[in-house]
């Protein structure tokens, strides 16, 4: 029996969907990002080696991306908890400023406004333990979740970096041309998506602490943690559309605390920044996968509500892939 190209073509479809739609629930979604972004990294830097050492730079690629992952992670973390600890390092009370902040948002707005928030630091803990206390389980299973999506990222890097030293062989089929095919727009979507929003978090982070840590310290206003604000900013930034929103909210949280115009000037700030975001959006990730905000916007209210937290990092890379597919095939 004599399997047609069509049904190939369709079978390999199938088979691609099937594949994406399980990583979330088989919770093997950071090994995905993480394998794939050490295989554009070393696609990326290859071409750069080759040049100079020839045949080999794959195997230098991926040596070097080894020590500088193990080296990065290891002085990221020691260097953003000295960064959020440096307030405490020069003898801040974090529980008088925590206190301070809170007092300052409800004597600035109405009482009907801000009645979600705790009087106090002391009322904020209150709060968090309550809650600890009452999702204990949930909290430990958490942790667990944690420690596995650790390893599965080191194994995702591991992955990642074998597929891209091996070669292509010299035999070939019409299924094993027609996979590679999906992989490769599966992977065009990941690299369009993710290095896009990188590049667009870090220019949002890199305004937003011109206004926290130069402009506004000029004037003599400080903000209260702002260095904590600018690394949650770029950290929220990964996420389209809605990181934006929470950070700015949190911006605007800690601007209410010292008076209303600096939470004004914060408002316009941000609204300038968002101006300029969507010139970049459309520059950077419109263009690359022609989706338009609201498109991105209901992929991720739609994977959320299917997947939680991984399925709203996700959303954007399925829909990208899932619009290359349909375009590829003249649907859209």
């Amino acid at each position: 029996m004599t399997i047609s190209h069509t049904h190939i073509k369709i079978s390999t479809f199938v088979m691609m969907l099937l594949f994406i739609a399980i990583i979330i629930p088989l919770h093997l979604f950071p090994c995905f990002v993480a394998g794939f972004l050490a295989y554009e990294i070393i696609f990326a830097l290859t071409p750069w080696f080759e040049r100079v050492i020839g045949g080999r730079a794959r195997w230098v690629v991926v040596s070097i991306i080894a020590a500088v992952v193990v080296i990065v992670m290891t002085l990221s973390i020691v260097s953003l908890v000295s960064f959020l600890t440096s307030n405490i390092q020069r003898g801040i009370d974090l529980t008088a400023e925590t206190n301070r902040i809170f007092s300052g948002v409800k004597n600035r707005l109405p009482d009907v406004l801000p009645a979600f928030l705790p009087d106090s630091a002391e009322e904020l803990k209150n709060q968090v333990f309550a809650v600890v206390e009452k999702n204990l389980i949930t909290i430990r299973n958490m942790g667990r979740s944690f420690l596995h999506g650790l390893i599965t990222i080191l194994i995702g890097l591991i992955i990642g970096a074998i597929i891209s030293l091996n070669k292509p062989s010299g035999r070939t089929t019409y299924f094993r041309e027609q996979m590679l095919q999906r992989v490769q727009n599966l992977s065009s979507s990941f690299r369009n998506i993710v290095f896009a929003q990188i590049k667009i978090s870090l220019v949002n982070t890199i305004l937003t602490s011109i206004l926290l840590l130069v402009i506004f310290p000029l004037f003599k206003v400080h903000l209260p943690l702002s260095k904590t604000l600018v690394v949650a900013t770029f950290i929220f930034g990964l996420l389209p559309i809605i990181g934006n929103l929470i950070s700015n909210f949190l911006m605007i949280i800690s601007a209410l605390s010292i008076s209303l115009p600096v939470a004004g000037v914060v408002l316009v700030y941000l609204m300038m920044i968002h101006k300029l975001e969507y010139f970049l959006n459309a520059e950077i990730v419109g263009n690359r996968i022609q989706a338009k905000s609201w498109e991105l916007l209901l992929a991720m209210l739609v994977f959320e509500a299917a997947f939680g937290l991984e399925g709203l990092v996700a959303a954007p890379i399925y829909y990208a892939y899932l619009k290359t597919e349909l375009r590829a095939l003249d649907l859209i």
